[in-house]
């Protein structure tokens, strides 16, 4: 039958609206962490934020809940990654006339460096957690699992991670769906050195600038912990030089701020306030601070030790005491940790 295309008209789909879906992050602590120490912003202001000290205490007196269980854990990721995510956290939980979450979407992609993030958010009483919260970590009943989970921890956890790699693809897609959404928020992703040997993980660190050039992605930032160490040892000695990777970064079009000293929390606070500001200015070139970590930080062993400690290495905690004294280094160790 003919088909009259005098009457035919074009039919047009609506424009793309986001869905109105209510988060299920807790909302920031209305309180200072209980352990906290002091820094600088760049406008010389003195900034509240929580004691990395005291994070890696708490982890370690996680761990020793959990090997007394029956349940691995790690040690040396969280120690690395302390000060990052204790910086991260105060930019988080400062925002004002919103939601954190409205502000920032917090990605962490080192899954075995979560129970830092359990320990430092127990610090600010974060979705009512308490120290004693923390005892129960990797026990069945409690939500703080070995790993990161947003199903079994919605008010805590984001995006779930494990897999090494996996968590910052996903990062890039949130950042994405910002964009399409027309929201503000920016992105931040924390990975391990361990993670950017990754297939995925490589092909978001092309991505992310490839796709941001061409005003696809919100800002985002990306926090590299680099301390050449893995799971059985430093990386470049056992296997190969992550080095060209992280020299790649700026050719692949990233702005590379280098954070020489990653567990130094001044020299972390300003390269973070730095980053945000130019990532905000500039969207359309995502921001890397490649932070110098040292795996196990904070105790001299496990520093000194090839693979950083990367679990737990007391096995019934006969040494805990000693570690909280030298963890702050000299200070009167909190009474609510002895």
């Amino acid at each position: 039958m003919a088909v009259d295309n005098s009457v035919v008209q074009a039919v047009v789909a609506p424009p793309l609206a986001p869905l109105n879906l209510k988060s299920k992050l807790a909302s920031a602590p209305k309180t200072a962490p209980k352990f906290s120490v002091k820094v600088r912003n760049a406008a010389g202001a003195e900034v509240v934020l929580g004691d990395p000290r005291a994070t890696r205490a708490l982890v370690a007196l996680m761990d020793v809940h959990a090997v007394v269980g029956g349940a691995a854990c790690h040690w040396g990721g969280p120690a690395a990654f302390a000060e990052m995510n204790a910086a991260i956290h105060g930019v988080l939980f400062a925002t004002t006339g919103r939601e954190w979450y409205d502000a920032y979407n917090f990605t962490n992609d080192a899954g075995h460096a979560e129970n830092g993030i359990y320990a430092l958010r127990a610090n600010y009483g974060y979705d009512g957690m308490t120290l004693d919260s923390l005892k129960g970590f990797r026990s069945i009943a409690s939500k703080l699992t070995g790993h990161g989970e947003s199903h079994i921890n919605p008010a805590g956890v984001l995006l779930s991670n494990g897999p090494l790699g996996s968590t910052l693809p996903q990062a890039q897609g949130l950042a994405i769906a910002d964009k399409v959404a027309k929201r503000d928020r920016l992105t931040f992703c924390v990975v391990s050195d361990g993670a950017s040997m990754e297939g995925e993980a490589k092909e978001a660190f092309a991505a992310i600038p490839g796709l941001a050039a061409k005003d696809r992605l919100n800002p985002f930032v990306l926090l590299i912990s680099d301390n050449d160490t893995k799971l059985s040892g430093r990386i470049t000695k056992d296997s190969f030089s992550l080095k060209p990777t992280f020299d790649a970064m700026a050719v692949l079009g990233w702005n590379v701020i280098e954070v020489p000293h990653g567990n130094n929390l001044q020299e972390v606070y300003l390269a973070l306030e730095k980053g945000i500001a130019a990532a905000r200015a500039n969207p359309k070139q995502p921001v890397c601070l490649h932070c110098k970590t040292v795996k196990g930080y904070g105790i001299k062993a496990t520093e000194e030790n090839s693979a950083g400690g990367h679990g737990f290495p007391l096995a019934n905690g006969e040494k805990i005491v000693d570690w909280m004294t030298e963890l702050f280094k000299g200070d009167t160790v909190p009474a609510e940790l002895m």
